[in-house]
């Protein structure tokens, strides 16, 4: 039980239910595939996933997508952990001004019981974006709800904040830097009993940077890693991202 435990707190430290970015949807018919590995790391735990994603305008300002993540190990202090299906998100963008998007994702619990959380995920909030000279700023106002699961665990509401700078160096080579703040604006409940953990902060920052090979394809790499002990635990969680962008 242990093990299940400090593994099940390493993804979840690391996972990112997130929209996927903080800028414009896409121009109307355009869309993009994404592919890629996400190594996470948290004291003595570890895992690495695999995932496949896909987003597309299917009318002016209208941004549909969705991500399929599959962990293919996890480990923790040399035991082998669970793997398999992740949930599932599916999300929703609408731009409603040019500088300003709406947005919902539902996280649809179909992943390995051992793995996630099999109550249902709701995010949703407003993005505001806009050009500084070199740097291309996105942000993002949102609240995180889980529903009880068959566990009768349901997690805290969570209520986030960030933003994201892009620097145009070149047209090749886009660094950019970001974090987002969560913070618990509930309590936790297991089984009928409150915690004492609403207000708990974590505060997750993240470097990398965009490499465009040609218009259609872009190697995409990133570091994050998250502070806040009381939101994220003793041992501090980090990740490693790489992935590639396919536009069509």
């Amino acid at each position: 039980m242990f093990k299940k435990i400090a593994l099940a707190t390493a993804l979840v430290a690391t996972a990112s239910f997130a929209t996927w970015d903080k800028f414009p949807v896409l121009e109307n018919h355009k869309g993009q595939g994404q592919v890629g590995v996400a190594y996470q790391m948290q004291g003595d735990a570890s895992g690495l996933t695999a995932y496949g994603g896909a987003r597309y305008t299917v009318i002016p300002n209208l941004e549909l997508g969705v991500k399929l993540p599959y962990t293919i190990f996890t480990d923790y202090d040399g035991n082998d952990g669970p793997d398999g299906l992740n949930n599932i998100p599916l999300m929703v963008r609408y731009q409603f001004m040019p500088v300003m998007n709406a947005f919902v994702d539902v996280d649809l619990p179909v992943g390995e019981e051992d793995l996630v959380d099999d109550g249902l995920g709701l995010h949703f909030g407003v993005q505001y974006s806009q050009p500084f000279g070199i740097v291309n700023l996105g942000s993002e106002l949102g609240l995180q709800i889980r529903t009880e699961g068959d566990d009768k665990f349901t997690p805290a509401y969570v209520l986030n904040v960030g933003a994201e700078g892009d620097f145009a160096i070149n047209p090749m080579i886009t660094p950019y830097v970001g974090a987002d703040l969560n913070v618990k604006v509930t309590n936790s409940d297991a089984d009928g009993f409150e915690g004492d953990d609403s207000g708990d902060m974590g505060l997750w920052i993240y470097l990398g940077g965009a490499f465009a090979i040609n218009p259609m394809f872009t190697v995409d790499a990133s570091f994050g890693f998250g502070l806040g002990e009381d939101y994220y635990g003793e041992d501090t969680p980090m990740k490693i991202d790489v992935h590639l962008n396919i536009n069509f």
